[in-house]
């Protein structure tokens, strides 16, 4: 049965019911956590454990009224570093979107992309100004959220900016505003998202070789499902330089959730057993959505088989050109997932696989920082990745 909260009046009572206690419940718990003992884990600071409590119970909020933020469309406050791009056509020249991205099932959109620091000029930009254009460290970031939560493109975007030129030497990001798991948008959409990102950068003349993609949580199995892509199907499109998953999750299967309830970490981790279900069953294309597309039994039960290791890389490793970071937090619900899956592309000949662990710390302690108190920890992450790619691991 679905829950009866997204619907009026029933929103707003839960709202309001939701706000008080939860305000109340938080008072107590900040109370609490200036006691080392008392905290989730006694390496936490009281910024980490208080943060995780309001991210969870955030997060239990949004799942329980199936809010999702429409996409930003238009510049609005982000002006001249707000670009609506096009997906790459397949009318002339090589297929772009082929394989599961395959426009049968879903269909290639425009896409909604803010930059930061400032915009990259196109080529006929620069050469009209005379001057030598500057080489550009590009990271294309695609942020979690269970394939159904987003976000504001310039707040979350300026901090992976803040953290990703500091302590990374990316000039330039671009925040991805890829679409949302929804009846109409399920797998493939948010890839077909990327690759028209993607496409558009290297169109803005920024060699491949000087793009990191990167992603946390469901952001970060985009950056795997990418590379895969890749690897498998669009042979004929550059390899990225890098890519970096952070927390990704890797086992998007039926009763996610509930296999995340049963781990010890979901009493304390930043994760909410039903955002998982909703986000793992809004992101699955259902079997009559891809039947009504594929028009046979035979074809559909086809694309869902090409399609599943694209959806929930664990169990499915692939070889892969360009070299990958996978992070994980060992406090963590995801780290025997993500573990199992870094070991499994290290093992594959030929692959360049990093799997760090930062000790102690919680789901996606990367574009949360400032909430939970980690930026320490996302530099040394970054730096080990710094270090990874350069060679020096």
């Amino acid at each position: 049965m679905a829950p009866l909260w997204p619907y009026q009046p029933f929103k707003v009572i839960y709202t309001l019911y939701f706000a008080t206690t939860t305000v109340l419940y938080l008072a107590v718990l900040s109370l609490r956590y200036t006691f080392r003992p008392l905290r989730p884990l006694r390496e936490w600071s009281h910024t980490t454990s208080l943060g995780a409590a309001v991210l969870r119970y955030y997060f239990e909020y949004l799942t329980a009224i199936r809010y999702q933020q429409p996409p930003q469309m238009m510049p609005g406050r982000c002006k001249e570093r707000f670009a609506l791009i096009q997906p790459p056509s397949d009318k002339e020249g090589p297929v772009f979107f082929s394989g599961v991205l395959a426009p049968e099932i879903v269909k290639p959109a425009p896409v909604g992309v803010v930059w930061h620091p400032a915009p990259v000029a196109a080529p006929e930009a620069t050469s009209t100004t005379g001057s030598e254009p500057s080489r550009k460290k590009v990271a294309l970031v695609m942020a979690g959220g269970a394939f159904v939560l987003g976000w504001d493109p310039d707040d979350t975007g300026r901090v992976a900016s803040d953290v990703l030129t500091e302590h990374f030497g990316i000039t330039n990001i671009l925040y991805v505003q890829y679409r949302l798991a929804a009846p109409d948008t399920p797998f493939p959409a948010a890839v077909q998202d990327v690759l028209t990102s993607y496409c558009y950068v290297l169109s803005l003349g920024v060699a491949p070789e000087d793009i990191t993609l990167v992603g946390d949580s469901a952001g970060g199995n985009l950056v795997i499902t990418f590379f895969r892509y890749l690897e498998t199907t669009a042979t004929h499109i550059p390899r990225p330089g890098a890519g970096m998953a952070f927390s990704p999750w890797v086992d998007v299967t039926p009763g996610a959730g509930n296999k995340y309830d049963q781990c010890a970490a979901s009493h304390y981790d930043i994760l909410d057993g039903q955002l998982l279900e909703w986000g793992a069953a809004a992101y699955r294309p259902t079997r009559d959505k891809v039947l009504a597309a594929c028009g046979s039994e035979a074809d559909a039960d086809a694309f869902l088989r090409e399609a599943e290791p694209f959806i929930s890389p664990l169990n499915h490793p692939f070889r892969s050109a360009a070299p990958l970071f996978i992070q994980t937090g060992a406090a963590e619900g995801f780290f025997d997932s993500i573990r199992r899956f870094a070991g499994q592309m290290a093992d594959v000949e030929g692959n360049r696989i990093h799997f760090e662990v930062s000790d102690h710390m919680p789901h996606d302690f990367f574009l949360p920082y400032p909430i939970l108190g980690t930026k320490e920890e996302v530099k040394g992450a970054l730096g080990a990745a710094r270090r990874f790619f350069d060679g020096a691991v």
